[in-house]
């Protein structure tokens, strides 16, 4: 029975799961009639289950376990025993879950567990604590307080949950009872890390979400959603706690949050472990869909088996599934009690109005101050002089404002008010309507004998209607000889803008040079700027200082930005181009958030580009606020890209991760660029966090994203530094050869030479020294620094060492001594100094 032997040490070093889980069902059909081995393997197998996220398939392993154990009591080993004594901890708890199990076969094997431990010698702690969990479930508060004063009052032993453990059932005790201060106090050692183990911390921070809430403890809420969170996402063991985590966004404001968690999780839904997982995962999630309903986003759609299914439509599924489940339940129990706790949670409202999860999760809100009024004392020609003259100024709201007044006062729709309708559709987006507005208002100032006006219209009528241009041309002719200096101006900026709309562009070009006006100037940069980068950044300058004297703050902060972006673009000095910037965030509205949100955003992107990461950071978390606030989740998902990368850079990698994980979610499918670099920081702020496992998972699904080699290299040689931190030494030789591959098609030999010698060295821990030695042989023939070169010696030196090849060893010891020492390495000399010592010893 060596292959079974075998396959139960294969499966031992596997993660739990399907793949750990079939590789033991395949070794119990091998033990056949071997029934020590076929108990062993069972109770390796039983465990399995339980930890892969399959509890159902335990009930029969365990089963089978019992009636071995019990035909034969004294075949088995004290540790067999063991494992099967505390087995039952894990059947009792779960016949509880599963509403076709009847109650009294839970409280049966409540009581043939307290007989087997009494016989055994153990002590009845771990018993309690599975009577409260049942009194508990079917709301016996009286019971359950009773058995959790046992609980608490008995000595632990060999048999209780671990430290970490234990006390997360308490908490969900205490909190379920009211006693949220007891709860909070007594999981503080494992929240503080003094007290861990498989599942903890993340179960007791699930279970603190609320207590934290209902005590005031925002921050130390927040901090345990996130913790715990990225712990145990993707997990189908954790079906239960996802609902916790939406039930805490729910309550706190973060609907948006939920949302992401309720898209990423729902998949795992059809694999809830349990039924009362799925039950609870449904109603906590049926929850945060009826707050995102409540805040007018039921028109939102969440990804279900391949189909975009309506907010609302998907509440009411996951409310019945709920109900369903709960019913069930309670017709087994004979108690109301989980239809009870169900509805409760459906009905539930936030207890904070919103909770910052992170610094870029504030919210903002947008200003909508009205306009200061024209005076009460203003005629109606007053009015709509100063309704056009706010409109030239870009001051749009004032510019209403007047011609709001103008109406209420009873003002006749000539043609000017007509004019200002004009420009209300325009805002609008309602092109023909404008149309038609100018060309009615150009009809009334002629009926008025105001040519002036009637030509200014038709210039402005051209400009939006199809071959248009002969009207804009003949406006401009006609002003040029008969308008003031104003309207001259305006019309040649309504010319420049008609030939470049036709494609004339040089025209409009030759139609605007050597002018002083700003907002000339301005439209003559933007028209530069595909041919001419350079000198439309000049002419943008020029633009900003004319701007600041006319007093047009709006049009002075959009061309600040552009000009800032051109520079970002095309290249110039580092101190402009931030100064650009800052003039569009010193001089813009408030009401104007759209614009400011962009200043920030590309601020802020250089910053992290010239390693400014903390005045990156503030710019970046203000843009995402802003961007957010305008539902612009877009430009959110983009900001929040660079918000990543200069949390990274600030040495902050729990707010890099969840950055980069909120741009995941957000980020167009097909926009590869975002998402690899979006991935690699997210990897890498994972590795600073010492979560191993999944950094390892980025970095090994980046390797085919990129379509350089040099980035699949360096995601390569990344995945195989953890390998071999992992000591995953046959893999991280694996890893090191292909990184070393990518990294001779990116024609970089002297990378390609330190894989070569890395791959070598981890082949050496796998226990493959002779081919090390190959490998290190190839190593030598690359071009490569010195340094290189003395760590291959090095390296060479330790695997012949190891093969007993002890005089070629001496050889590179001493070689790896000389050419550290002719580097002026004293800590590297050092080290070759003691393994020469050593080998010559």
């Amino acid at each position: 029975m060596a292959d079974v032997e075998e396959m139960l040490d294969q499966a031992r070093q596997m993660p739990y799961g399907e793949a750990r889980s079939v590789l033991l069902e395949q070794a119990l059909k091998a033990a056949g009639h071997d029934p020590e081995l076929a108990f062993e393997v069972r109770l390796e197998l039983t465990e399995a289950y339980q930890y892969g996220a399959e509890p159902a398939k335990s009930f029969a392993t365990f089963s089978r376990s019992v009636a071995d154990y019990d035909a034969d009591p004294g075949r088995w080993s004290d540790w067999q025993t063991y494992s099967l004594l505390w087995q039952f901890k894990w059947i009792a708890s779960d016949m509880r879950r599963f509403p076709e199990v009847p109650l009294q076969r839970a409280y049966d094997a409540l009581a043939e567990m307290e007989r087997r431990y009494v016989e055994a010698g153990y002590g009845l702690h771990a018993v309690h604590t599975q009577r409260t969990y049942v009194a508990e479930h079917i709301g016996d508060r009286a019971a359950a307080d009773e058995w959790f004063h046992q609980w608490q009052t008995t000595p632990r032993d060999d048999m209780s949950d671990c430290e970490g453990c234990d006390p997360s059932g308490k908490v969900w005790h205490l909190s379920w009872m009211g006693r949220d201060e007891e709860a909070i106090e007594l999981a503080a050692p494992v929240v503080a890390g003094h007290l861990t183990c498989h599942v903890q911390p993340q179960g007791i921070l699930s279970n603190l979400l609320l207590p934290y809430l209902r005590t005031g403890r925002l921050d130390e809420a927040a901090a345990a959603h996130l913790r715990a969170y990225r712990l145990v996402q993707g997990d189908a063991n954790y079906v239960d706690d996802f609902g916790d985590h939406m039930e805490f966004c729910a309550l706190t404001g973060n609907e948006t949050r939920g949302l992401e968690i309720l898209q990423r999780e729902l998949p795992l839904l059809e694999r809830s472990p349990t039924p009362s997982d799925r039950m609870h995962f449904a109603g906590c999630a049926a929850l945060l869909l009826r707050r995102l309903e409540d805040l007018g986003q039921g028109g939102l759609t969440v990804r279900r088996n391949g189909a975009d299914v309506p907010v609302g439509r998907l509440r009411e599924e996951l409310e019945a599934d709920a109900r369903a489940l709960a019913a069930r339940f309670d017709a087994r129990n004979g108690t109301g009690e989980q239809s009870r706790r169900l509805e409760e949670r459906l009905a539930a409202e936030p207890l904070v109005d919103h909770l910052p999860l992170t610094p870029h999760a504030r919210r903002v809100v947008i200003p909508t101050a009205p306009p200061a009024p024209p005076p009460a004392t203003a005629g109606p020609d007053e009015l709509l002089d100063l309704a056009e003259d706010a409109w030239r100024r870009s001051d749009h709201d004032a510019a209403f404002a007047a011609w709001e007044r103008y109406d209420e006062i009873g003002g006749e729709a000539g043609g000017r008010r007509t004019d200002g309708l004009g420009f209300a559709a325009l805002v609008q987006g309602d092109v023909e309507q404008a149309r038609e507005l100018w060309t009615r208002a150009a009809e009334l100032h002629a009926l008025a004998g105001d040519e002036v006006r009637r030509q200014v219209a038709l210039g402005r009528l051209g400009l939006v209607t199809p071959e248009g241009l002969p009207l804009v041309e003949e406006s401009h002719r006609w002003l040029s000889a008969n308008g003031d200096e104003r309207q001259r101006t305006a019309a040649v900026s309504r010319l420049a803008q008609a030939y470049a709309s036709a494609g004339r562009v040089g025209e409009a070009i030759a139609l605007l040079e050597g002018s002083k006006d700003g907002d000339r100037l301005s439209l003559l940069a933007s028209l530069l700027a595909d041919g001419d980068p350079e000198r439309a950044a000049e002419t943008a300058r020029e633009a900003r200082k004319a701007l600041r004297a006319e007093g047009d703050v709006l049009v002075l902060a959009r061309t600040a930005l552009f000009q800032g972006q051109l520079i970002q673009r095309h290249g110039g000095e580092l101190e402009e181009l931030l100064g650009a910037f800052g003039e569009v965030l010193a001089v813009a509205p408030r009401t104007e958030p759209g614009l400011r949100a962009v200043a920030h955003a590309s601020r802020g992107e250089v910053l992290v580009m010239v390693e400014r990461a903390a005045e990156a950071t503030e710019d970046l978390v203000e843009a995402v606020a802003l961007f957010t606030a305008l539902g612009q989740s877009g430009n959110a998902a983009l900001a929040r890209v660079d918000l990543a990368a200069a949390y990274l850079a600030g040495e902050r990698p729990m707010d890099a991760a969840i950055a980069a994980e909120e741009a995941l979610a957000m980020l167009d499918t097909d926009d590869l660029d975002n998402t690899t670099s979006v991935m690699w920081t997210r990897a890498n702020a994972l590795r600073m966090l010492d979560d191993r496992d999944a950094a390892l998972a980025d970095f090994t699904a980046l390797v085919p994203m990129y379509a350089h080699p040099l980035q699949s290299a360096r995601a390569a040689e990344s995945a195989a530094s953890i390998l071999d931190e992992l000591d995953r030494d046959q893999e991280a030789a694996d890893t090191f050869a292909a990184a070393a591959g990518y990294y001779r098609a990116a024609g970089s030999t002297d990378d390609q030479a330190r894989m070569t010698r890395r791959h070598a060295m981890s082949l050496h821990w796998a226990g493959r020294s002779a081919a090390a030695i190959e490998a290190m042989a190839e190593a030598r023939t690359l071009p490569q620094d010195p340094f290189q070169l003395a760590a291959l010696a090095y390296d060479e030196a330790r695997v012949l060492d190891g093969l007993g090849r002890k005089d070629e060893a001496l050889l590179r010891a001493r070689e790896a001594v000389e050419r550290f020492t002719e580097l002026g390495d004293e800590r590297a000399v050092e080290s070759a100094k003691d393994l020469l010592t050593w080998l010559e010893e």
